[in-house]
């Protein structure tokens, strides 16, 4: 436990291990490339051999040799593997979760307007993000996977009792609108679950009274994030975002909690400038032990 927490694989609140999106793409990855190991029954059936050789049932030399030739063959068919198709297992594994505001069709880049938002992974394998396919020529970044990313996790990884609502359906349009718990909190979502299909979601921030949520409120939170303008610093965009610990200022890797006094629909750009010069700014992503680091880069 200590080791995966070091990791930050998880990690412990209470009595209670929550996986962090790091353990759970790299519990994705070796399900998918090292199915043999990561199968439950892999461990037990290699107990009952390793009691056959304390037993002496079992020559060890063989038992090793027989595992190591399999093991080894995995080994080299990940070696092999390609950045970009782990890249594109785990995107289309955690879908719901990296793009829970936009469906495969609007993944449009909002700065260059020409490539297609992607998960990536860092030059040096520090961090996980979202990004334009269409590096070096656009650099936007929306955001890195160490801030917010679970918080509108689908409701059927967890036991819930909370039984999802319908809310209406969105005007001009047959799509329902839903209230739902997931393992992070109350959310919205557009569209009933189809497996392999990703939903439109909506995170709640800390609400009193859960049944006094209307359709209206459901519609107003699905507009963010939503673009101010361009930072004049590097004319990348400065944004409103809602989330669970409620609505943020976000520029590259620095947010910015909006004042509760604020009405979100009200900010200008202006307005946000000034609050992500302020005292309450968080940075993400910066990789560990580097001071000034560059910003990040794709794989070649």
């Amino acid at each position: 436990p200590l080791a995966i927490q070091d990791r930050n694989h998880v990690t412990v609140k209470g009595q209670v291990v929550h996986p962090e999106f790091r353990g759970r793409m790299v519990s994705a990855f070796l399900t998918h490339h090292f199915s043999e190991v990561a199968d439950l029954s892999f461990t037990a059936n290699l107990e009952t051999e390793l009691d056959n050789v304390s037993a002496g049932s079992t020559e060890w030399k063989g038992l090793l040799k027989d595992f190591w030739e399999r093991f080894n063959k995995y080994c080299g068919n990940a070696s092999r593997l390609q950045v970009r198709k782990v890249e594109r297992m785990l995107e289309e594994k955690f879908g719901s979760i990296l793009f829970p505001d936009l469906d495969n069709d609007s993944r449009i880049c909002p700065s260059c307007s020409e490539g297609t938002l992607r998960l990536k992974v860092s030059k040096h394998g520090e961090g996980y993000f979202i990004g334009c396919d269409r590096h070096p020529k656009c650099k936007y970044i929306a955001r890195t996977l160490s801030v917010e990313v679970d918080e509108t996790e689908a409701s059927d990884e967890i036991q819930s009792t909370f039984t999802p609502r319908l809310l209406g359906v969105l005007p001009d349009s047959d799509e329902k609108v839903f209230l739902k718990q997931g393992p992070y909190g109350h959310y919205i979502q557009v569209g009933e679950d189809i497996k392999g299909v990703s939903r439109k979601r909506a995170p709640l921030s800390e609400v009193k009274d859960i049944d006094s949520i209307t359709l209206e409120d459901a519609i107003e939170l699905l507009q963010y994030p939503k673009i101010l303008g361009k930072h004049p610093d590097d004319d990348l965009p400065v944004l409103v975002t809602h989330s669970k610990s409620g609505f943020r200022i976000r520029h590259r890797r620095t947010l910015a909690p909006l004042p509760k006094s604020a009405d979100p629909k009200e900010i200008t750009l202006e307005r946000a400038l000034k609050l992500l010069t302020g005292k309450n700014v968080i940075r993400f992503g910066r990789p560990k032990g580097i001071k000034n680091p560059e910003p990040l880069e794709y794989h070649s």
